[in-house]
């Protein structure tokens, strides 16, 4: 498994598409040329690629019949959509160029920028990448051999990830150049993140994948109506975990059995009760500024008071409480890498700006030969 902090500097790409070269003719290029000092390995280039390709194909303007799978179709339709912070209009070729150039400026930043200071990866981190490269070599093998791909260059790119990690801790960790302090913490937890507790009533029975039909729903809410209030009537002050694990054992069977269910093990109510902090990255899976389905909801009620929110597949009854009562700034800030969360954005967005400035000597014939209408879809 990938660590929290790899997947948010792994080159803003989805870790599951990786590319890398190998397997190709002798005569094609080993790389696409520089980017400040740092060479950009084919591989790499073409990992940017196809992951430019699959964000692409999901704007592409196709016509009747065209799939993301075409890939000359994708290539030639119109795409738009925000690339940074500017909103662009593209056919999907040139949508894709665009998209490849900021990856490998940000590879080649990190690259940069790891160098500049001195910097080394743990053995775990090391170990971490070429386990993970050999998990996803394993698993897509096919894919990556269609497109002239090798595990090295998978493993390369998961390195670059570790190492923006690495250079997110020396400069923000505890002992980095500009540490994020404990009272940073308490600011961002206080005012930018819920600390939720919860007991999840299904209206999904999972053995059959069916809903709750409309009577069922009503049904089930009267449930959760009255789990809350049993909450609320023990809320004097912080909630005992037990309480609220023997209400979610009181009221998720009966939820399921409504719904012609059963949970053949009690102590798997527990799986729906417990307790979270909820990063503003986490809640934005909710909604927006204008409206978000589980902070408005929470918001309407006085902190500490337990309330029901309707979820679509889950009637949660939550309530938003203050973990500092519970928890040290510092305790919540390892628990859920809160460095992470504060500062991978603003780092990210360094990387980009740091690579775009860098003097580029691009190898346009390289780049040519690895042009994105060779691009394979189906294996």
């Amino acid at each position: 498994m990938h660590s929290i902090k790899t997947k948010l500097f792994a080159l803003g790409m989805a870790v599951s598409m990786l590319l890398g070269l190998a397997g190709c003719a002798l005569s094609t290029p080993a790389d696409v040329g520089t980017i400040g000092d740092v060479k950009i390995p084919a591989g790499v280039y073409l990992l940017a690629q196809y992951n430019a390709y699959t964000t692409a194909s999901g704007l592409a303007d196709l016509a009747t019949g065209e799939t993301a799978n075409d890939v000359k179709a994708v290539l030639k339709a119109e795409c738009t959509g925000t690339i940074g912070d500017e909103e662009v209009t593209a056919t999907g070729a040139e949508y894709v160029e665009k998209l490849t150039l900021r990856a490998i400026e940000y590879y080649a930043a990190v690259e940069t920028k790891f160098a500049e200071l001195g910097a080394t990866l743990e053995d775990a981190a090391t170990a971490e990448a070429a386990d993970s490269a050999q998990s996803l070599w394993d698993s897509n093998s096919e894919l990556y051999a269609a497109n002239g791909i090798g595990k090295a260059s998978i493993e390369a790119y998961l390195l670059n990830a570790q190492k923006a990690s690495k250079i997110q801790d020396l400069l923000y960790g505890e002992n980095g150049m500009t540490p994020v302090t404990e009272q940073d913490y308490a600011d961002y937890i206080t005012n930018q993140c819920y600390y939720i507790e919860s007991v999840q009533i299904p209206l999904v029975d999972y053995t059959t994948y069916s809903m709750a039909d409309d009577e069922q729903k009503a049904q089930i809410q009267v449930l959760a109506d009255q789990c809350m209030q049993d909450l609320n009537v023990q809320a004097t002050g912080e909630t005992a975990t037990s309480a609220i694990y023997a209400a979610a054992s009181t009221y998720v069977p009966q939820a399921l059995a409504i719904m012609g269910g059963t949970m053949e093990d009690a102590t798997q109510a527990m799986y729906y009760a417990g307790s979270q902090l909820y990063t503003p990255d986490d809640l934005a899976a909710y909604g927006s500024d204008e409206y978000n389905n589980l902070t408005d909801s929470l918001d309407a009620v006085p902190m500490g008071t337990w309330t029901t929110i309707d979820l679509g597949t889950t009637l949660l009854v939550a309530r938003r409480i203050d973990p500092l009562v519970s928890y040290t700034a510092g305790d919540l800030a390892t628990m859920y890498d809160l460095l992470t969360s504060m500062k991978s954005t603003e780092l990210q967005d360094q990387f980009y700006a740091e690579g775009a400035a860098l003097e580029h000597a691009l190898d346009a014939g390289a780049m040519k030969t690895y042009s994105a209408s060779n691009i394979k879809k189906n294996v």
